[in-house]
């Protein structure tokens, strides 16, 4: 078998395992594999990460901090944007695809033996996390930073015994898997902490912060609310954001982060106050100014408010509690300037709040609607119907089902001009295609 071929046996994986009503995936299948790969997510220290969004964003906040601070770091996110190996990353290197093959053989070896013994075949999601938790011990990172799949008490990665947890912005998504309420996929999420482990939260929920108190409490581990942490905004550019947080134990002024995203700086708050939290425990010193200015000049998180062009930006926002933000972030920096949206949106999420914020957030002038590439996708015409519905005449909508037909189309109606802005949104496989249409086009 060559790497092509892994690739696709991994893609035919149900992504989640059979299962009762929320059930999404049980562990104990995976925990005989585990077993059976002699425990490889137990030898590497973790930090492990859920969250409605701010997840991916987060864990790359703390790896630029912890590299600044001289450790070797890991880290293992999803989904992937155009390379699956984008998932498994050590110091700023993708898996190389021998190592994804090899690890892919170990695996596939270790599953062959435990369905011998009567156990079911492990989901998608279960199927990458042990590779990359092989990979990792090949590695022998400092540190591996694991973010959820989905929810966190029955997420693969909770087999995880990390050193700190986090649990970032919640808000509802997934409802089908993790309840419809607030409260709810609070407790999925809280289901990551740990006996006598300091967990830090940052979930811009009153509700969501008292589920994540009071389990830490029944756990004995300390909570860290990093809402209590004050951060203030110096300046906003097109570019980047200078900002200043403050708390009782230490103070840092002009921070930069090469973005205009605001939600970057809950995110880049809850890295901070997560990786002065671990150099407590083991016996370090708080991130200094000087090096919390080059960590976080580091950072780069692709699909999160990235301008390809100058003017036209791909957000992978799919949720209600993501497009408020990203409508925020847009007006605040682009205030004077004409708003057009490209939207695609898979079918499992609660997409007509999100049509009616942006819609009545963004006031746009024009629409374009297409389908993303996926089983899971919504035709553009029906999407472009809705959209249609919360829109004034002058605003024009197109809709094709071809991707590479209708960014073409609305980059023509906003690159050359500067006083007009594209917004990509609705979906991070949208974002992950548009991004492949531009290598390729590159070469």
């Amino acid at each position: 078998m060559n790497y092509e071929e892994a690739v696709n046996y991994i893609n035919d994986i149900p992504f989640f395992a059979k299962s009762d009503t929320r059930q999404k995936s049980g562990n104990e299948n995976l925990n005989f594999l585990m077993e059976e790969l002699g425990a490889p997510h137990k030898k590497i220290k973790s930090i492990h990460i859920a969250g409605t969004n701010g997840k991916g964003s987060t864990a790359n906040f703390i790896k630029c901090i912890l590299e600044e601070k001289g450790y070797k770091v890991g880290i293992f996110t999803s989904p992937h944007l155009v390379d699956i190996r984008e998932r498994i990353i050590v110091a700023d290197n993708m898996i190389s695809e021998e190592d994804f093959l090899h690890c892919f053989l170990t695996v596939k070896k270790a599953e062959e033996k435990i369905i011998g013994r009567g156990k079911t075949h492990i989901s998608f999601f279960e199927f990458m996390f042990a590779m990359a938790t092989v990979y990792f011990e090949k590695k022998s990172p400092d540190y591996v930073i694991y973010e959820t799949g989905l929810g966190g008490r029955l997420d693969a990665t909770n087999l995880l015994s990390p050193v700190i947890t986090v649990i970032t912005s919640i808000g509802l998504d997934h409802t089908k898997y993790l309840g419809d309420t607030v409260t709810d996929i609070a407790g999925e999420k809280a289901g990551i902490i740990k006996s006598d482990t300091p967990v830090v939260y940052n979930t811009g929920s009153d509700e969501a912060d008292l589920v994540i108190s009071k389990v830490a409490k029944s756990y004995n581990a300390e909570a860290i609310n990093v809402a209590k942490t004050d951060y203030i905004i110096n300046d906003l550019s097109y570019k980047s954001i200078d900002f200043s947080l403050s708390n009782s134990y230490y103070n840092y002024e002009h921070i930069l982060i090469n973005t205009n995203a605001l939600y970057q700086l809950d995110n880049a708050a809850t890295a901070i106050v997560t990786c002065n939290r671990l150099f407590g425990l083991t016996g370090g010193c708080y991130i200094s100014q000087e090096e919390c200015n080059k960590a976080l000049g580091h950072f780069f998180w692709a699909g999160r408010m990235e301008f390809i062009y100058p003017n036209v930006c791909i957000d992978g926002a799919h949720n209600e509690a993501a497009v408020k933000r990203l409508i925020e972030s847009v007006n605040k920096s682009f205030e004077s300037k004409k708003k057009y949206i490209l939207f695609a949106v898979a079918e499992d999420k609660d997409y007509k709040p999100m049509i009616k914020l942006l819609c009545d957030g963004l006031k746009p002038d024009g629409i374009y609607v297409t389908k993303i590439n996926s089983k899971r996708a919504v035709s553009a015409e029906y999407i472009a119907e809705l959209f249609a519905s919360h829109i004034n005449n002058n605003c024009r909508i197109k809709y094709n089902d071809d991707i590479g037909y209708i960014f073409g189309e609305a980059c023509k109606e906003v690159l050359g001009y500067e006083d007009r802005i594209l917004v990509c949104a609705g979906s991070l496989y949208l974002a992950g295609e548009i991004k492949q249409m531009i290598m390729e086009a590159q070469g």
